[in-house]
């Protein structure tokens, strides 16, 4: 609930400290030389995805509206 909470208070300010996210480049095979043959994979915070989770299950309440 604190996480929550400090979300609440950020209203109207920067979400910078929430919104990060890291690229992370995952070999598809041994031996990769090539960027073709990486996957990125995109690590975002796990406060912002449990808020984007709350947000979006309580939107889809009201959407059909």
């Amino acid at each position: 609930m604190a996480a929550f909470s400090q979300f609440y208070n950020l209203a109207g300010r920067s979400f910078a400290s929430i919104n990060t996210a890291l690229v992370a480049l995952i070999p598809k095979k041994d031996g990769a030389s090539s960027i073709v043959n990486f996957r990125p994979i995109s690590l975002i915070h796990s406060v912002a995805k449990l808020i984007a989770k709350v947000l979006s299950m309580r939107l889809a309440t009201v959407i059909h509206t």
